[in-house]
């Protein structure tokens, strides 16, 4: 065809030489660039793997964070009722005390009322018994002057 075209057998040889050389190298590019059937499903199936082991992997990460989460809520919930049993204790040994020290202080005022009771009794037992002995003495003085003016 390149001879009716006006080129000699060299030139169409070396133009034939050119455009197979120009073809295998694009050939060769392409099949660099390509990836075979072969090659996609492997790569395909690579993707897969990895996609599915960072899915696992963030699951797991997942479970691991929560599980770190609710032991460290026990942890705080054990912690909490720990120090409301601590509160209510003192609380208790608190009322404890003021109940021991209010009857205590009960205690003393009773015994001080007592005390006053038998002050006031022994005080009016004198009292009757002086106003007996005066009514005695005028008695007997009323008694020696009717004596004396009769």
């Amino acid at each position: 065809m390149l001879a009716r075209a006006g080129f000699t057998s060299e030139q169409s040889e070396a133009i034939l030489q050119v455009m197979k050389d120009a073809m295998g190298d694009s050939l060769e590019a392409q099949s660099r660039i390509l990836a075979t059937k072969s090659e996609h499903v492997e790569l395909k199936a690579e993707l897969s793997e990895r996609v599915f082991n960072s899915t696992l992997k963030f699951d797991i990460t997942q479970r691991h964070s929560r599980e770190l989460l609710e032991r460290d809520f026990n942890t705080l919930k054990q912690d909490i009722r720990m120090l409301e049993k601590i509160d209510f204790d003192k609380i208790r040994m608190e009322i404890a005390e003021l109940e021991k020290k209010f009857l205590l202080q009960k205690q003393a005022e009773d015994e001080t009322l007592n005390e006053l009771r038998l002050s006031m009794e022994k005080v009016e037992k004198r009292m009757l018994q002086y106003a007996v002995g005066f009514a005695g003495t005028i008695m007997a003085v009323g008694a020696a002057l009717l004596r004396l003016v009769l």
